[in-house]
């Protein structure tokens, strides 16, 4: 590995890098595993469903869908990315093709491990063997823990509701109960990520908004009642 990949690497080992990547992202050090690292602009396909697995991506900035289509071409999105993310390790370890779609949802920088450099380095370390399973084991859980809180509400309203929250952080320098989420989501997205219609979701938001429970603006959505829209996730 190049000494510039090098550096990269222990940059973000000496980050918010999980222990599990921190390990794995130091055997690929310390092996000269090649990697390519590549920015992304908003909208890129990192890999497909059903694509033939090339190797995985490392998620370093930014964030990305990861969703399923069936054959009606409708599609769910399971979860969002987020930096630290291994995406695609799962299709690489079983050699089949890729068994979702990863597509950024703003500008991102990813970290591209080949398929055959991966497995030489899990053949040869039983270090990275560990990283490698404790980081599956990890996946499965958030993948369970978003499951169980977007499928459980009945409704769509609701299941908008919990979304919201999970998106929500405090506002910068502001002391009030208002929390923010930046949008970075369109309502076709949303419904993706919901299990809905993009009708249904622009409903649900005139509905909140002519509530006074959330404030629309040019650049966020602003969560003005919180207590009610915990109330609507139930």
């Amino acid at each position: 590995m190049p000494s510039a990949q090098k550096l990269e690497f222990d940059e973000l080992a000496r980050g918010k890098a999980e222990p599990d990547l921190y390990s794995l992202l130091r055997e690929i050090h310390a092996s000269n595993v090649s990697t390519l690292n590549s920015l992304h602009r908003r909208g890129t396909v990192l890999f497909a469903e059903g694509e033939a697995v090339r190797g995985v991506y490392i998620l370093r900035t930014g964030s990305a869908t990861i969703s399923i289509s069936s054959s009606e071409g409708r599609v769910v999105i399971l979860r969002m990315a987020q930096p630290g993310d291994v995406l695609g390790l799962n299709s690489a370890l079983e050699h089949l093709s890729y068994e979702t779609t990863v597509k950024t949802l703003e500008p991102c920088r990813t970290e591209f491990i080949p398929l055959a450099g991966l497995q030489e380095l899990i053949e040869k370390s039983d270090e990275a063997k560990r990283a490698v399973l404790k980081i599956l084991s990890g996946e499965l859980t958030k993948l369970t823990n978003r499951t169980r809180s977007l499928l459980l509400p009945q409704t769509a309203r609701a299941r908008l509701a919990r979304l919201l929250l999970e998106c929500t952080r405090e506002t910068n320098g502001n002391n009030s109960n208002v929390t923010r989420i930046d949008k970075l989501f369109t309502h076709e997205v949303i419904a993706q990520m919901i299990f809905s219609s993009r009708e249904t979701v622009t409903r649900s938001f005139a509905n909140f908004s002519r509530r006074k429970i959330i404030q629309i603006t040019a650049d966020s959505i602003l969560i003005n009642n919180r207590e009610a829209l915990e109330q609507m996730a139930l």
